[in-house]
Order: structure tokens, then sequence, then C-alpha cells
């Protein structure tokens, strides 16, 4: 047991947080909860409960702990009709790309701690946020994007208490850090001579900040429960390191460096859940979560000194994304002392209006299905193993360099490919 546990604490620590889901928004935060579709506000053996709904940890009667890591596979497929003559030329008229292979992972750790009857303490650490895509350098879509990556870590202190049989609440606070890691090509061109190469333009920020939730559950009766859960927006505001590696037609190569300035916020979300129990054996719950990805209006970067002679001056990105609705089926069920079996539905709306779409966060109106099961050691401790597949609508992408670099693209064949494993126990 204490070979397990070392073992799946140190994947859970050391693996990045980085993900590929609604929006940039994660929810693989427990091996359990991802094989229910990322639908697990009520369960009480799990202390991972803590991140979905905090009020919840009021079921686990002790210490609990639960560590995971998860395993991400972004594909997509992109048709183009490219210009011909344009700075696309050498790929012809039409092409059929694919994202490169580069899966990203997540790690997740939970503790939950019953002071008394009315009082608990949760600790957190997992990934509220995470994107990661990398495209070929030459591709036809680079001048949008060859790299996007954002890592982000929450950390999550919890304070917990009944003010009666019925009701829940709790409350706490978000150490949100996050890393912004983003690159793209950007054609070098000259009034006389026309195009003279590609410019990568790398970018890497880092920024910690705070933010808070609140969340109540109530118990109609032993079989019947609700919750809501709300989360603060947070505001990053950060400092990157910035650089442009020119690499032009002739042979020669050129580098420049600047400092960035700018801000990205976060959203506000709103999480609500049903929860309802046959029977000791088996469980069904039905969630919903509304994301104000409005917050997300633009993405801009100031550079100190302009870049490229003066001509880049910033990084400028009209995002303009809408709040969308996640909406989800999960159920459970025991089938003797060993095993139980989950699995879970979820429909992810996207908030990205199609006219400021693009190849960095690739995907449109999302399905995502999921199934898993849970070996049960013994009496305190449980091994669970789930499987994602996610599904996302085609969607069109438009040229960011005035039809130069292609005519139209089109996504298509978005499939999500996840994997987790969960270590959870109750701690004598």
């Amino acid at each position: 047991m204490k070979k397990i546990l070392a073992t799946v604490l140190l994947v859970a620590l050391l693996v990045p947080a980085a993900a590929f889901a609604e929006g940039f928004g994660v929810y693989e935060w427990s091996a359990t909860g991802t094989a229910m579709g990322d639908n697990f506000m009520f369960d009480e053996e799990d202390a991972a409960v803590l991140a979905y709904n905090p009020a919840g940890i009021t079921h686990l009667k002790g210490k609990y702990l639960s560590v995971g890591a998860t395993w991400f596979n972004p594909a997509i497929k992109c048709h183009f009709q490219n210009t011909p003559g344009g700075l696309n030329q050498r790929f012809g008229t039409t092409s059929h790309k694919n994202n490169s292979y580069d899966p990203v992972w997540a790690g997740s750790l939970f503790y939950t701690h019953q002071l008394n009857d009315k009082h608990w303490l949760g600790l957190g650490i997992f990934p509220r946020f995470g994107n990661g895509i990398t495209y070929d350098s030459d591709w036809e879509g680079r001048y949008d994007t060859v790299d996007g990556k954002i890592t982000s870590i929450s950390i999550q202190p919890t304070w917990a208490f009944k003010p009666s049989e019925k009701w829940s609440l709790a409350l706490g606070l978000d150490i949100n850090y996050m890393n912004l890691s983003l690159s793209k090509q950007i054609p070098l061109t000259h009034p006389s001579l026309g195009y003279l190469g590609d410019g990568l333009l790398e970018l890497d920020g880092k920024c910690t900040n705070l933010g808070w939730f609140v969340s109540a559950m109530y118990d109609f009766d032993k079989k019947n429960s609700a919750a809501i859960t709300y989360r603060s927006s947070i505001k990053h505001t950060m400092d990157a390191d910035t650089d442009v590696t020119s690499q032009y037609i002739s042979g020669g190569t050129a580098k420049e460096s600047a400092n960035a300035h700018g801000s990205v916020t976060v959203p506000d979300s709103l999480s609500f859940g049903f929860g309802h129990k046959f029977s000791d054996r088996t469980r069904i719950e039905f969630d919903a979560t509304w994301t104000n990805w409005a917050t997300y209006d633009t993405l801009n970067m100031t550079f100190t000194p302009a870049l490229l002679n003066g001509a880049l001056p910033a990084y400028n990105g009209v995002k303009n994304w809408k709040a969308a609705w996640r909406f989800g089926i999960g159920f459970q069920h025991r089938m003797n002392s060993k095993w139980t079996f989950l699995c879970g539905y979820n429909f992810d709306g996207s908030p990205v209006p199609d006219e400021t779409f693009d190849f960095t966060v690739p995907t449109g109106d999302r399905h995502r299905g999921s199934v898993g099961f849970k070996y049960n050691i013994n009496k305190d401790a449980a091994i669970t193993f789930a499987y994602t597949a996610i599904w996302a609508a085609a969607r069109d992408v438009d040229s960011k360099v005035s039809n130069a670099d292609y005519v139209n693209a089109r996504i298509n064949d978005g499939l999500t490919q996840i994997l987790s494993l969960g270590f959870s126990m109750k701690l004598k």
C-alpha cells in the first residue's frame, strides 16, 4: 500500500497541469469523476469531490486522500484550400494536415479532514484551466498558431461546515498559477521585394493571483441531494519573455527579444447538481455548469521595445468569447465488494464565435462519453481507471493574413482521447 501511494503521489505532483477541454477549462480532476463524465458533486468516498462541490466534503467522515494523473491526446484534421501563388504556394491548391502528436498530462491531489460533527477542512491541488496543441512550424495555419499551451494549477484551501442537519456550506480561496506559452509565424514582407520569409514569435509569461469560491449543498433525505458552487473570475496581469526568430528565404537568420506586458482574465462559473441514490450500490447525478467565457474578450500583449524594427509593437488577439453551458449525467454501480462500474456523458457548448475562431482552441460543440472501473483494494482504499472520448463539431477558420495563406480552412474529425488513473483512500 505504501509503495502504491508513493508512486501515485509522485506522478500527481510532477506532471504539468495542461489539458485540452471546453474553452480552455479543465474538469478532469479525479479518475472516478472523469469516469462519470466529470459529473461528481455527490460522491461520499473520494476527497476529489472537493473540486466539484466543496460543500460535499461534509459527507466524508474522517480523513481522506485522493491523487490522480490524466493523459490527454488531442487530434484534429484540417482541410485547406490554398491561394495559388500565395504564401502557401508550395502546398498546392488543396491540402490536409493534422496537429503534431504532442500529448499532455495533468495531476491532482486532494485531502479532507473532519474536525468534528460541524466542521471540515480540505486542501486541493488541481488544474482548473489548461490547453495544449502543437502543429508543424511550416504548416498552412502557422500565421495563426504553431504552439498554444496554458498550464494552470489551483491550490484550494477550504472550510466546510454544517449549520443544520440538511444544509452544508463551504468557502475558500483559489490560489491560481498560470503559465501562458504561445508561438506563431509572422510573414516578413517588404513593399518592393515582397515576401522575404517567416519570423517565429514566441511568448512565455507567468502569473499567480487569488480567486474565491462558495458552495452549498442540501440533503432532502438520505437518497436525494442538490448542490450549487460559484467560483470567481481571476485576472492575471503578467510580464512575459518574447522572442522573434526570423528565417529568410535567402538563407539569413536574425533574432530579437523584448519584454511583454498584458493581462488575461479566467472566467467565473456557476455549477448546479442533483444526485439520487437508488440504493447503497447504485447512484446517478445530473450536473450543469455555466461558465462566463465573456471575460475572455482580448489577449493583448505590448512589447518593449517593439519588435521587427518597430513594425510589431504588440500581440493583439480579439477573442470576444461568450458564456457557455455544459450539461451532463453520471452513473455509478457497485457490482460486488471489489468492482464498481462508472460511466457518464457531457455536452459542452463552444464559447468561441465564428469570427474569432482559431487553431489555438480548435473545437466546436463537444460530445463527451466516459467509462471506467474502480477496484477496491480493501475497505479503505481503491484504484480507478477511466477512458474518455470527446468528439468536436467541425468548424471553419478564417485566414489571418487576408487570404494570402489560404482561401478557407475547415477543422473536422476532432477527437480528444483521455486516460485517467487515480488512487483514493480513507486514512486511519
